[in-house]
């Protein structure tokens, strides 16, 4: 691959690559940590994907590109490709830098320009996959080609003992065509978000320990996927015109096919652009765009606004689907919780799996799932949630124990996530007697009515907060298992009290349900001496 330039011969450009290139390469032999930084390995720290990547050689690049863990052809920008002069720049061209086949890489800030992707002549992207394997550089056995040069085959038979023929075309003179039907102000926006990103895959040191704790790239990813499988419910997202027209035409293929009759019939449904990032660096620049529009601010219920009409769409589409491509990626906390459903004030399903059904604490709680109590003590009930029963829709004997079982599953769903199934398992509730709970309470209560419920629960939590001295109930059920109140023992405390009479004389089982229902604050039919009755 080295040519001659000017009066530089092969010789001489080596020996000046070897010398700029020493202090880098050192030794002939490269040790580990120099051959990791030769690969993408180096983002791996601040770009998630990659260090989640599966490595199982057969299925790698199908699993890297729906993971949008890199790019399996390279983008570029043609200006950066150009000398800057040197030497070494001179003979081979600039650079092609790593971060070009990532995802979400689809600018260059510097020269204030979206990165190309295909030949400007033969119009086929460089590199690719054959056979779901990566190739970086085609024909890599061609010295006859520039570094520069497009290597793309223009047919794909080849003569008996020649050269297949390539495109040959310079690419550090293609013409700007990505995106180049979108104004000024668009680019701009599309440049300001990739400087954003590169400054979170390239952190500067000295910002490190100030930036925000959480990874953008998982939320951003997941928001751009969610976009697509909604696409158009999300389109009120995209910042113009032009930028929704470039992921409508991205999403229009897969829509079809959600929406048309192949959806229900077919067993097997392929969709190749459904979970890759389109390749295209303008589409893929707009769709990272709308879904840094849809994140937005992080305020809670604004975001679960935002986000909760495009969860819905993308299950009323197509459920396997969304349920497939949501429940498996780890976002932030407060992504998770704007991707939950929810049945009336609680998360809704019958597991942890899925993004309707994560394990995500609803709040941010200073008390832990052990300072819950089964049933909510009388005196929070009373300052809290008592008014409610005034404009309930049915009222009985049983609607207090109701309202304070189910404040307790909202408290455990604060502290430690999960379904109203799996807040009554932590609790050491019975699932039935959760779902009859929610039953009865689903007809007593109007929708606004949850509303103020959901307010009462959340000023408990508050108080629970910031109280000094919380008790830890778990701790007292699980030390009142297996206690009983003793005969001498519960004869003494009824000596004295003449009208106890004749249950002052039967044995003290009475006593060690009231007893532990009080000392625990629960309910006295879960009591384990009544459970060893059964």
């Amino acid at each position: 691959m080295l040519q001659r330039t000017g009066a530089d011969t092969a010789e001489e450009v080596l020996s000046v690559l070897t010398q700029e290139s020493a202090q880098v390469l050192g030794s002939r032999h490269r040790t580990r940590a120099e051959a990791n930084d030769l690969t993408l390995r180096r983002y791996a720290s601040t770009y998630p994907p990659l260090a989640n990547a599966q490595g199982h050689s057969a299925i790698n690049m199908v699993i890297q590109r729906e993971h949008w863990v890199f790019n399996p052809s390279s983008r570029y920008c043609p200006e950066c490709l150009s000398s800057d002069g040197s030497r070494v720049q001179s003979a081979f061209g600039g650079p092609w830098k790593l971060s070009w086949h990532l995802p979400v890489v689809f600018a260059c800030p510097l020269h204030h320009r979206l990165l190309e992707v295909v030949c400007p002549r033969c119009g086929n992207v460089l590199g690719g996959a054959s056979q779901n394997r990566g190739s970086l550089v085609r024909e890599p056995q061609r010295d006859d080609l520039h570094p520069l040069q497009c290597r793309n085959p223009t047919s794909e038979q080849r003569a008996a003992g020649k050269r297949r023929d390539v495109c040959g075309t310079r690419l550090d003179m293609a013409p700007e065509t990505s995106g180049s039907h979108l104004s000024a102000a668009e680019r701009a926006r599309l440049i300001d978000l990739q400087e954003r990103l590169d400054r979170r895959l390239v952190p500067d040191p000295a910002e490190t320990a100030a930036r925000e704790p959480d990874d953008p790239f998982a939320d951003l990813i997941l928001a751009a996927q969610l976009i697509k499988l909604s696409w158009p419910a999300s389109v009120d997202f995209s910042p113009t015109h032009a930028t929704a027209a470039l992921i409508d035409a991205h999403a229009a293929p897969i829509t079809a096919i959600l929406d048309g009759p192949l959806a229900t019939t077919s067993k097997y449904l392929r969709m190749a652009d459904l979970r890759p990032a389109p390749s295209d660096p303008a589409t893929c620049g707009a769709l990272l765009l709308t879904a840094d529009t849809l994140l937005g601010d992080r305020e809670p219920s604004s975001l679960r606004e935002r986000v909760q009409p495009l969860v819905q769409a993308a299950y009323e589409r197509s459920s396997k689907r969304a349920y497939q491509i949501l429940r498996g990626t780890k976002v932030s906390a407060s992504l998770a919780r704007s991707l939950v459903r929810r049945r009336q004030v609680f998360h809704a399903g019958g597991s942890s799996r899925g993004p309707g059904r994560l394990r995500v604490p609803s709040r941010d709680c200073a008390f832990s799932p052990e300072e819950v109590p089964q049933l909510l003590p009388q005196a929070w009930f009373d300052d809290h949630l008592a008014h409610l029963i005034d404009h309930m829709l049915q009222v009985n004997i049983g609607t207090v124990r109701h309202l304070r079982r189910a404040a307790s599953l909202k408290l455990m769903e604060m502290t430690a996530g999960g379904t109203w199934a799996e807040c009554a398992e932590t609790l050491g509730l019975p699932r039935g007697s959760a779902a009859g709970t929610l039953d009865v309470l689903d007809r007593a209560m109007p929708g606004k009515l949850w509303e103020e419920f959901e307010a009462g629960v959340e000023r408990i939590a508050a108080e629970l907060d910031s109280s000094p001295n919380r008790v830890n109930y778990a701790r007292r059920r699980r030390a009142m298992a297996t206690w009983r109140m003793l005969t001498p023992d519960w004869h003494e405390l009824c000596n004295g009290i003449p009208k106890l009479g004749r249950l002052a004389r039967q044995e003290p089982h009475l006593a060690t349900v009231l007893v532990w229902a009080e000392v625990t604050q629960s309910e006295y039919l879960h009591c384990p001496l009544l459970a060893e009755a059964h």
